[in-house]
């Protein structure tokens, strides 16, 4: 069944979207002989998110650009503004392909947009939902797109390295070492996967 039928209707073809190597989405419109085109997606490895950059995700650029201005430093690394930066990018990315992806927009809209009252009114209930909304974003990038937040495997492996250190000292009889070794393992594993993370453009 056709899917996102003539979504790009004034185009005759598009190939090649977002392709750049191996383990990349690549997506493809096609016309059939009825002159109606869809959209074919072909996950490989890793998806990375296309490169179109609409007037959506500019706005928005422009209006978190503006709270470098009005809010402080602190502030502005408190309500995660560089990371909802980067998770918008991602999303317009993907909004093409993702129903999920384009209902966040408007959402996404309305936070950025109140992120001035954040600063200014001590409302705690209004600051959870920015930073639950955030969280929310992330994970669904992490989950349906299969990206990563920055030093997330290093995180998760230091942890998994210190457990089997842990277990592996208990029987040397020694868990100093046995903590340190493991911890040290797990630590180069995660740095490791999050080099690959990089080279593959999954970074959120």
């Amino acid at each position: 069944m056709p899917l996102f039928r003539n979504l790009f209707s004034p185009l005759p073809f598009i190939r090649g979207r977002g392709i750049k190597g191996d383990g990349v989405l690549q997506i493809t419109k096609e016309v059939g002989t009825q002159g109606e085109g869809y959209i074919k997606t072909t996950a490989l490895d890793t998806i990375e998110e296309l490169e179109v950059q609409g007037e959506w995700y500019k706005n928005i650029v422009k209006a978190i650009s503006l709270y470098k201005d009005s809010l402080s430093e602190n502030e502005y690394k408190k309500y995660k503004l560089d990371l909802l930066l980067r998770i918008v990018k991602r999303v317009d990315g993907f909004s093409a392909i993702c129903g999920e992806c384009q209902l966040f927009q408007p959402e996404i809209t309305g936070l950025v947009q109140y992120i001035g009252n954040l600063a200014r009114i001590p409302d705690k209930e209004a600051r959870k939902r920015h930073f639950k909304a955030v969280d929310t974003f992330t994970k669904h990038l992490q989950k349906q797109h299969k990206l990563v937040t920055k030093w997330q495997y290093l995180s998760m492996w230091s942890g998994i390295g210190a457990g089997i250190g842990i277990a592996f000292g208990a029987a040397l009889d020694n868990s100093g070492i046995g903590t340190a070794i493991g911890t040290v393992v797990g630590v180069l594993i995660g740095l490791a996967m999050d080099a690959k993370a990089k080279r593959e453009g999954r970074i959120i």
